[in-house]
């Protein structure tokens, strides 16, 4: 059973009392072995509270869009919008929003500035120059607009957004543009602050030439901006800072202020745990400000709220996500922020163990044996030689693909130079179908299919006679271009030096699926020819990969041309531990320090020190987890609540369990009275031990605990029992137990059926040496995964989480069961629980749906069942984008033991993807 703080949400008003009676011999306190460490020293202010990275880009959108309470409560410092006058249309609005002119106001009665984005008065993105009059013209009309509005908290101007990709050499110098543009404002508006460059990568080669070229100028910015975006190199901000101090120095310049106006990638979206790793590293290299980035709809704070019933629309109504929660802590911080130090200076993880390279697999294929490429396999693309293409002109390109999953953008094949010159297949363009695409010199030609390729063994190949391209599904055309002028010998001429199978140029998704019998041919196979290859294996004349061979990196080329082929795989070896981190803040004239954390799994040792006082600390710990991007929120749950004692300013606080996507506050006051502990009882009756990694400090000694549950609710329970020592046999409420030996502590988790009211449970332990910490009983939860299933008519998706996969959403196990597209689309999910009763269903989901879909909050349906009974109908509201997940609810009897939840699209509207159920004691 996986345990998480969901279960804890209504456990508030659980009562137990705890007795103990030493019956076992306990010998000493055994070696406990330190989980990660996560120290916080109140006594070293870093700097005032001024909540540095609380804003966001495009947060707010209009007037009440979002409301003003939910932004009051994050204590926003400073947002980035549009400039007056802006016609540029984000993420598919119908019309612009976020106008600075409109939403200055806003800000002003929140206590927060605006930076005025000036480049988005263009309609696209990435931006199309329109030439030099137009620009200067619509630089001078923003700069005047904005004076004569009497807006008086705007931060800066912000002259260009992302240089390094979005500005066009042919349009010029854009260091020359940014010099013209900084007099022209400077001659308006002498005394506003304009910032810039705001690079989103290549810190380290970009920001010298500019800063130098600025500097020569006489057109240095007075706020330095650039983004962290990236999934890992956008957490190294601490890093990023101190090169940029350097540069500054080493220049004469400075120091200047630092704007971080974008921060944090597609995947961190939605999720507390992985947010806060960012606001502790901006807070601890003191940022001046920093704005969550815009990845979906504006006005939401960026992602921190949902507009009522979903959808893509105005969220003028709205509700929290767990995300708002985690910012609303950090709103809640007064005082002074403080000296915080994580376990290890990373990003994402701390690898543990030597890298090794996996060994190149094949299996069963087609014909012979195949390569696996990514799902469990460790294999994860195939190299071809460098110019394999060369030459090429008419081609055909063919292979078998047994597809696992599917996912947007993946390639079967990919030749290329880079993201500017290639030719690519892959099986799902963008929720389109399958697609080749020929890039040269800044003109594309598509052949597109008629649907995604499907999963399951399918032959696919794409031929180019003279101006014709076809694609073939299965020896059958699905799609052709009759005006297809490139080739491959436009590629570089055909010396492409990034040739892969299973990987693309962009950061796209590797591919997740079998490969067998991949052939170049150097001319169009007919018809007839390509038939032939659904029952006899190719005989490409260019390249031919039968993958027969024993298994190895090295692929041998059966067409004689010694154009053999390397597997990369994985690595094993290391294990990859999610890197927890956190920021605090201590009010000295309340006397409360709030400590927010997340980011790491399992178990983590919280150390604060600098109290300033003696006696005992009150502790009360809450959590906010991960909902989903669209997700609603009901608020922050208590995960536990204690005093601890105080020993030389500081006080040790083991926090158990932690979800990597949640996000967690300790709120640290004086001991005055009892602190309610929330769903934690204490152990410590007979003889009591000491240790800074129990709860509250000591843990009782003993063989047989007796405690008295009061249950809010009948039904089945989960009870959990940390302990230390183990290596003995035992019984919790009657059930026998195993407690494995540990160094440390650690829990042990069972199931009992309690009685609504008052429970007696009693721990029993046959000999050994054994330390009780505490009992926790909480209503029974657990999570199902959509893909643990079995399902017809849909497919399974898969996320690469790689780094180099950009854009990867988080969903829950990372993948989910897509396309319920079919009357007949259906998934069978077994469902286990300890006794029979009432349960709530959570179902975790995105939709599918047009814009216009979304907007309307046209909601999908699917019908429901337990077993062989009735149907039930479920609603489905809109997600704001595919794979951006939200939750409905269901109510259903389950029988005790295991019964089968079957989903069905039938005759219901709407298209819905399933990623998780969670099964609810009601």
């Amino acid at each position: 059973m996986r345990r998480d703080i969901r279960r804890v949400t209504s456990v508030v008003g659980l009562l137990i009392m705890a007795t103990g009676t030493a019956q076992a011999r306990i010998g000493p306190a055994p070696d406990e072995r330190p989980p990660m460490v996560l120290a916080v020293d109140l006594s070293k202010p870093i700097k005032p509270v001024d909540h540095a990275a609380s804003g966001s880009l495009y947060g707010i959108a209009d007037e009440g869009w979002p409301a003003d309470h939910w932004i009051a409560g994050v204590k926003p410092k400073m947002f980035t919008q549009p400039p007056p006058g802006a016609t540029h249309r984000p993420n598919g609005e119908p019309a612009p929003v976020g106008d600075t002119l409109n939403v200055w106001p806003v800000a002003a009665r929140n206590g927060a500035t605006v930076t005025i984005r000036l480049p988005d008065i263009f309609p696209s993105f990435p931006y199309v120059w329109q030439g030099d009059d137009y620009w200067y013209s619509q630089v001078e009309r923003m700069v005047r607009a904005r004076l004569a509005s009497g807006a008086d908290n705007i931060y800066g101007y912000e002259i260009w957004n992302e240089p390094q990709w979005t500005w066009n050499p042919a349009w010029g110098d854009f260091n020359e543009m940014w010099a013209r543009t900084y007099r022209l404002i400077r001659s308006l508006d002498p005394g506003t602050p304009i910032i810039g460059p705001s690079y989103d990568r290549d810190y380290e080669v970009g920001l010298r030439p500019f800063l130098t070229a600025a500097v020569a100028s006489g057109t240095v910015p007075d706020i330095v901006s650039w983004h962290e975006l990236g999934p890992m190199t956008g957490m190294q901000v601490e890093t990023h800072v101190q090169q940029y101090r350097a540069l500054e120095k080493e220049l004469g310049v400075g120091p200047l202020p630092i704007s971080i106006n974008e921060y944090g990638s597609p995947r961190d979206a939605g999720v507390p745990g992985w947010l806060t790793r960012f606001v502790a590293k901006l807070e601890r290299a003191k940022v001046d400000t920093a704005d969550l980035a815009f990845w979906h709809k504006p006005g939401r704070l960026a992602d921190l709220l949902v507009p009522k019933g979903g959808g893509s629309g105005p969220a003028y109504q709205a509700d929290p996500t767990g995300n708002y929660w985690l910012y609303k802590w950090y709103g809640d911080m007064t005082g002074d922020m403080v000296t915080v130090t994580p376990p290890a200076p990373t990003a994402r993880y701390i690898e543990v163990g030597t890298p090794v390279p996996a060994e190149s697999t094949r299996i069963a294929g087609r014909e012979g044996t195949a390569i696996p490429l990514n799902g469990d396999a460790p294999n994860r693309y195939v190299s071809m030689p460098a110019g394999v293409l060369k030459g090429v002109s008419d081609f055909t390109i063919a292979a078998w693909v047994d597809l696992q999953s599917v996912s947007d953008w993946a390639r079967i094949f990919d030749f290329g130079t880079g993201t500017a010159v290639n030719m690519f297949l892959t099986p799902r363009a963008g929720g389109a179908g399958l697609r080749f695409s020929i890039n040269a010199g800044g003109v594309e030609q598509q052949i597109n299919g008629t649907a995604p390729l499907p999963t399951g063994w399918t032959h696919v190949a794409v031929t180019k006679s003279g101006s014709t391209g076809t694609l073939y599904v299965n020896g059958e055309p699905v799609g052709a271009n009759a005006s297809m002028t490139l080739g491959p010998s436009d590629l570089n001429g055909g010396d492409t030096p990034n040739n892969w199978i299973g990987k693309s140029q962009y950061a796209d998704p590797l591919l997740d699926a079998t490969v067998d019998d991949f052939t170049i041919y150097d001319h169009a196979l007919s018809g007839t020819q390509l038939q032939a290859l659904m029952t006899a294996p190719g005989a490409g004349n260019v390249l031919s990969y039968h993958f027969d061979e024993a298994p190895g990196i090295a692929v041998p080329d059966a067409s004689g041309n010694s154009r053999d082929g390397t597997v990369t795989t994985g690595v094993t070896g290391v294990e990859q531990l999610p890197a927890p981190d956190g920021f605090a803040g201590v009010d000295r004239r309340t006397r409360t320090a709030r400590v927010v954390f997340g980011g790491g799994s399992g178990d983590l040792q919280l150390k604060v020190g600098g109290l300033g006082f003696r006696g005992r600390a009150s502790v009360q710990v809450y959590a906010t987890e991960w909902t989903g991007t669209d997700g609603v929120s009901p608020g922050p749950v208590p995960v536990f609540g204690g005093t601890y004692p105080v020993h030389d300013g500081a006080i040790s606080v083991p926090v158990q369990d932690m979800d990597e996507t949640a996000a967690y506050l300790a709120v640290i006051r004086p001991a005055a009275g009892s602190t309610p502990s929330f769903p934690r009882y204490e152990a410590a009756g007979g003889r009591t031990r000491t240790s800074p990694l129990a709860s509250e400090n000591a843990y009782g000694a003993g063989g047989e605990f007796t405690f008295t549950v009061s249950a809010p609710k009948a039904g089945a329970y989960e009870l959990a029992v940390r302990y230390t020592g183990g290596g003995v046999q035992g019984t919790v409420a009657g059930k026998a137990v195993a407690f494995p030996s540990t160094g440390g502590f650690a829990t042990v988790r069972t199931t009992a059926v309690l009685r609504r009211g008052v429970n007696t449970v009693k721990i029993k332990i046959h000999g050994g040496t054994f330390g009780l910490d505490y009992l926790e009983a909480t209503p029974f939860r657990e999570r199902v995964q959509a893909e643990s299933g079995q399902w017809t008519d849909a497919n399974l998706v898969r996320i690469n989480m790689d780094e180099s996969n950009f854009f990867a959403p988080y969903v829950s196990g990372n993948a989910y069961v897509a396309d319920f597209t079919k009357p007949t689309s259906t998934l069978h999910l077994p469902i286990t629980v300890p006794a029979a009763g009432r349960y709530r269903l959570k179902i975790g989901y995105s939709t599918a749906g047009t814009e216009e879909e979304r907007r309307a909050q046209t909601k999908a349906g699917q019908l429901v069942r337990v077993g062989d009974g009735p149907w039930q109908p479920v609603s489905f509201d809109p997600t704001q984008f595919r794979e951006l997940i939200r939750q409905t609810t269901l109510t259903v009897n389950l029988p005790a033991g295991t019964s089968t939840l079957t989903f069905t699209k039938a005759d219901l509207p709407g298209t819905v993807d399933l990623d998780y159920v969670d099964v609810l004691l009601d």
